[in-house]
């Protein structure tokens, strides 16, 4: 049966981890709707996210899945965050107090990838999980650091 209800926003936008605009333009960005980046296709909005852990492993020392989840859905916006974190652990198997170095020198990225991926379906819904590509995200983190 066909889905009749609108995709989520960050699925329309192709910005799958709903990445706020900014004077910062993303490769691969085509606009914004107003409050979130529009991208040419998931993998560029994948890559944009990637950048951003990237950035949160070395300019903020952010490493474990509670502090980046802590960090890009904080309270203060009017998030679950404690609710996210465990939806993300529970779809991920990863642990709250599990390290993710975003660095492509350090060979397998299954872990951030995983944690990208339950990520998105957090952002946009677990209606929605058979719309999140994994080759996709990886995709995404070839083109952030390939």
């Amino acid at each position: 049966m066909k889905n009749l209800l609108p995709q989520p926003r960050g699925l329309r936008n192709k910005n799958p981890l709903n990445i706020r605009k900014s004077d910062q333009l993303w490769a691969g960005q085509t606009g914004n709707d107003g409050a979130f980046c529009i991208f040419l296709s998931n993998e560029y909005g994948y890559r944009a996210a990637f950048r951003i852990l990237k950035t949160y492993n070395t300019k903020y020392h952010i490493y474990s899945v509670r502090e980046i989840i802590s960090r890009w859905a904080p309270p203060n916006d009017g998030n679950n965050t404690r609710g996210y974190i465990e939806r993300v652990c529970a779809l991920s198997g990863l642990r709250e107090t599990d390290i993710i170095v975003v660095q492509p020198s350090d060979g397998d990225p299954y872990n951030v990838v995983m944690l990208v991926w339950a990520m998105a379906i957090v952002e946009n819904g677990e209606r929605w999980k058979n719309l999140i590509d994994r080759g996709e995200i990886c995709k995404g983190y070839d083109l952030a650091f390939k």
